[in-house]
């Protein structure tokens, strides 16, 4: 009898579960709170309803757990509806909602309003943006519970090696996509990175602290700067300020735990914190092998947000992420499971990164506000390689490179009326460099950079919103960019105009110039001249390119949307030899080394043009899917003059990807889902093979770079994935198949001194991703 007492207890105690969904509504040009808006959440048994308070926050409890809607109006305001928000019992939902004001105000009707789904953050993109959903990162097979590696199942976007998280964007090169955290341009947030680089094996953000955010592969409004090919956006969610919640995940990406929560019951301030440390380090201490040989990436990261509300003084934000890593090789002649670095060297490989910053946002009234935020940031890496001679180490290279970058960016934004909303803003960064490297050359050692100094990058911007009427909106801007040492300028016009012409058609167009600075130790490289060391480099101006962009957006129900573009992009004053030569800079990020030449000048060009469709099912009634085309054609020009492909012109990529979720008992849910790629192989330099057997070391053929092409890349991803709530806890399990046909991708063509012979090095073959969270 106790046992069968204990029994329905323990059911009616797994019964009493529900969620609380709570957010904040405001208005999307002024981003002044909304008190009063009205939020409704329908059930099948009940309908949900309540008001925001005089701070725009709303709070709607007892909510049944799985996936919900709720729909969010205002007088005067259109209505939303936000489908899809995953309710589970160890979390509380907080949701962000913009309302977007009607140009001639009519009386409110109940209609069902306006699906929210992909919502882009910032209110003055026009073209090639999409959002980066949190929920999406999470389940997308493959991603890795990355922002990058999801970002390249979009239109446009590929990878260009599976170890590591570059985004290639329409040809570019990676080195072209700039970061943004908290309204400040960041250093590359991964593990693993060099300076200048903008990707990694393993990345440093911690999908747990970020909030939905944006990613741009074209034309992107004037706020951004000091960017070629894409922009990544991101923001960090605040923490829960009326609860304490932890979070525990073990997985590929490590160990972790995370807590976020009020400072003081009953007050608004709150803070969020995540600490990560490296699962294979782990194994490797507990005496497991999993196939690194010697060689075990070493890893820990940090991510922070604390978040003041004030009534008067404005809200108060400080936000911080950092990282170490580092891994350390000894190998022999005989060693083969060592997968980083080639036999009989000793290496260290270490990096290090760290952003910490504080932002102020204050509103003067509702309709006028102002946010500064300011930053430092530091990035290290360094590498030392020896190499066994006589059964004694001997130095052959050593790198050092570290960067400290002081940050501010300053803007106000004001909106007129429903018509017209202007933001006008600078951004000032002020880089110290400490650049340093050595290679053994016969005898002796030479030194290709040794610089310590520091410069300015001076940015400002200027925004203007015209919606001609709830069918037609125009984004005019102009961006302007000045880089102190070496005087150069950059004024740059940017424009966006989208029509709704019908209640389910968009057309959009847009177009700007757009600059960067070259990547920092290529300004410092040296040349001896008549026994003097000289910088050549030093006054290579920005890299620009041109971007027009046209695109259609087809609402055909039901949460389906096709969407196309078609696009071209002009790149010029890209660094390339003096002399006539193959290299151009627009190539830079193809490999794993990078160019450390001399005597460069802005003579280079380039062109990408091409076309994409995406036809994408937000995820509703059980499933979602996303099928993607890119077709494009990227080219560039040397000193030689002559046209090539560029190393990234792969010509093609497709992607189909999506998932189903099944209820399998009231608080356990079953999810599968799928990733297909088809990409065409990437580009590389032949090889002039008995040339390099006569030399023992690779020799190019450059009169023909870039002219040959891998065989097409195809990859499978297959993802399981378990949920299950109970009382205050909730469990998530999943199993990540990647590449789970062990398909054999060619990533490089080589020479492989030993053999005298050509080889080839492979991506990535069939890699299983287990990742076990617990909410609570």
């Amino acid at each position: 009898m106790k046992i069968l007492l204990l029994l329905f207890g323990f059911l009616f105690y797994m019964s009493l579960s529900a969620q609380t969904i709570k957010g904040v509504v405001i208005d999307k040009q002024s981003q002044a709170t909304i008190p009063g808006a009205k939020v409704v959440l329908k059930t099948a048994d009940t309908i949900i309803r309540t008001l925001s308070d005089i701070y725009g926050e709303f709070r709607l409890e007892n909510i049944p757990l799985g996936r919900q809607v709720i729909q969010v109006s205002y007088p005067g305001y259109e209505l939303v509806t936000i489908p899809n928000l995953m309710v589970i019992v160890g979390k509380e939902l907080h949701v962000k909602v913009q309302l977007e004001e009607r140009i001639n105000e009519i009386a409110e009707v109940v209609v069902s309003g306006k699906d929210k789904s992909g919502e882009i953050i910032n209110k003055m993109a026009t073209v090639s943006t999409r959002s980066i959903s949190i929920d999406d990162v999470g389940k997308f097979a493959g991603s890795l519970q990355d922002p990058a590696r999801m970002a390249q199942n979009f239109a446009g976007v590929s990878g260009a090696n599976d170890a590591r998280n570059d985004i290639v964007v329409r040809g570019n090169s990676p080195g072209g996509v700039l970061w943004r955290m908290e309204g400040i341009d960041i250093p590359s947030p991964n593990h693993f990175s060099t300076l200048g680089t903008t990707g990694g094996p393993i990345s440093m953000l911690n999908i747990n602290n970020l909030a939905n955010s944006d990613f741009m592969t074209s034309a992107w409004s004037a706020d951004y700067g000091n960017a070629l090919s894409g922009v990544f956006d991101l923001q960090l969610r605040n923490g829960n300020h009326s609860k304490r919640e932890y979070i525990a995940q073990v997985g590929f990406n490590g160990f972790e735990f995370g807590a976020e929560g009020p400072f003081k019951k009953g007050k608004r301030a709150s803070y969020i914190l995540n600490y990560r440390y490296s699962t294979l380090a782990i194994m490797s201490a507990l005496g497991i092998n999993l196939g690194t040989g010697t060689a075990v990436p070493q890893y820990q990261d940090l991510t922070l947000k604390l978040d003041f509300p004030t009534k008067k003084a404005g809200r108060f934000s400080i936000f911080g992420i950092g990282g170490i890593s580092y891994i350390e090789s000894e190998t022999d002649s005989t060693e083969t499971d060592n997968i980083y670095f080639f036999p009989s060297t000793k290496s260290n490989v270490s990096s290090s990164t760290g952003i910490l910053g504080v932002s102020h946002r204050y509103f003067f009234n509702n309709k006028t506000f102002s946010k500064l935020v300011l930053s430092a940031s530091t990035q290290n890496s360094g590498i030392d390689i020896d190499t066994l001679l006589n059964n004694n180490y001997i130095k052959f290279y050593s790198q050092s490179n570290n960067q400290t970058k002081y940050s501010a960016n300053y803007k106000i934004n004001k909106k007129f009326n429903a018509k017209n909303t202007a933001t006008i803003g600078a951004i000032y960064d002020y880089f110290s460099f400490d650049i340093i490297d050595s290679i053994k050359v016969g005898n002796s050692y030479s030194k290709t950079s040794d610089f310590r100094g520091g410069t300015s990058l001076v940015q400002a911007y200027l925004m203007w919103q015209h919606r001609f009427s709830n069918l037609l909106t125009m984004n005019l801007g102009v961006h302007s960019q000045h880089l102190l040492m070496n005087n150069s300028n950059s004024l740059e016009p940017r424009v966006g105009l989208k029509y709704k012409f019908t209640e389910r058609q968009t057309l959009s167009i847009g177009g700007g110039m757009h600059s960067q600075m070259q990547r920092v130790p290529s300004y410092f490289y040296e040349e001896i001249v008549a026994g003097e060391s000289t910088t050549p480099n030093k006054s290579l101006n920005f890299t620009r390119t041109i971007h027009s962009v046209i695109g259609h957006d087809l609402d055909i129900g039901k949460g389906l949307h096709l969407k196309t573009e078609f696009y071209y992009q002009y790149l010029y004053n890209a660094p390339v030899d003096t002399f006539p030569s193959a290299f151009s800079a627009l190539n830079q990020g193809a490999d794993f080394a990078e160019f450390s030449r001399t005597g460069l000048v802005n003579e280079g060009k380039g062109y990408n043009y091409g076309g994409e469709l995406t036809l994408e099912k937000f995820y509703s009634k059980g499933y979602y899917f996303l099928v993607t085309a890119s077709i494009f054609d990227s080219k560039y020009q040397g000193s030689d003059q002559v046209l090539r492909n560029t190393a990234f012109n792969t010509n093609y990529v497709f992607n189909a990807l999506g998932g189903k979720e099944f209820k399998i008992a009231k608080k356990m849910t079953l999810g599968f889902d799928v990733k297909v790629t088809y990409a065409g192989g990437r580009r590389y330099t032949p090889i002039d093979l008995p040339a390099s057997q006569a030399s023992g070391s690779a020799v190019y053929i450059y009169s023909k770079a870039y002219s040959e092409q891998n065989p097409a890349y195809f990859r499978t991803d297959f993802k399981i994935t378990f949920r299950m709530d109970q009382k205050k806890i909730s469990h998530w399990f999943s199993i990540d198949l990647q590449n789970v046909t062990n398909q054999k991708n060619i990533f490089l063509y080589g020479y492989n001194s030993t053999t005298n012979q050509l080889g080839a090095t492979y991506q990535r073959g069939f890699f299983p991703d287990i990742t076990y969270k617990l909410w609570f």
